[in-house]
């Protein structure tokens, strides 16, 4: 109870900072559905907080992402890093991130579970609205590419592909669905459905 008043407290200060030092703060939810059965369900959070440097045009953030596996009860990946994001064109985003990680069940990762790694991740996204003239360009599909290098053992560890649609309710909260392809290179692949809500302060 304490650790969920404390991060409610720290939530409620960034949200009351961000206009003042020009800092964005995102928490986003999903749910991962396995269609293949192959990993098990999963919930997954992220929450960023990031600020666009405007002389670059590249936005920075740090985060932190949970995995929660419903099949085996435990954190499947937990991480925590600093990201890169650049917007090449009007609708192509690439980035970079890199990131520490633990986890409880990480058989298809490039070292054993319970122990703490370094790795990076590589990303490019297409984002761009769809029926704008119907939606009023609240209505986006994203398509995605996210390529993971553990740098300890220098070994590739995930490669996932998906496509997401995302509706704005309203500036703050965006809710979305989509697919997501992981392959774990060295082990088995799996197919999620998904549904998202998420946050933007």
């Amino acid at each position: 109870m304490k650790i969920l008043l404390t991060s409610i407290f720290i939530l409620v200060q960034l949200i009351s900072l961000s206009p003042v030092y020009g800092i964005n703060v995102k928490d986003k939810n999903e749910y991962l559905l396995d269609v293949r059965d192959d990993d098990g369900d999963i919930y997954l959070n992220r929450f960023s907080i990031y600020k666009n440097l405007k002389p670059f045009d590249i936005e920075l953030s740090g985060f932190g992402e949970s995995q929660w596996n419903f099949e085996t009860a435990n954190w499947e990946k937990i991480t925590a890093g600093i990201e890169l994001d650049k917007c090449l064109y009007k609708f192509i985003h690439v980035g970079g991130s890199v990131q520490f990680i633990s986890g409880e069940m990480q058989d298809y990762m490039a070292f054993k579970p319970d122990d703490k790694s370094i790795e990076t991740t590589t990303k490019v996204n297409f984002i761009f609205p769809i029926f704008g003239r119907l939606f009023n360009k609240k209505l986006s599909l994203r398509f995605f590419e996210e390529y993971s290098y553990n740098l300890e053992k220098g070994a590739a560890g995930l490669n996932e592909i998906g496509i997401e649609t995302s509706y704005d309710l309203n500036k703050n909260f965006h809710i979305g669905f989509g697919w997501r392809h992981s392959d774990r290179i060295h082990n088995f692949d799996t197919d999620y459905a998904t549904s998202f809500f998420s946050l933007h302060f």
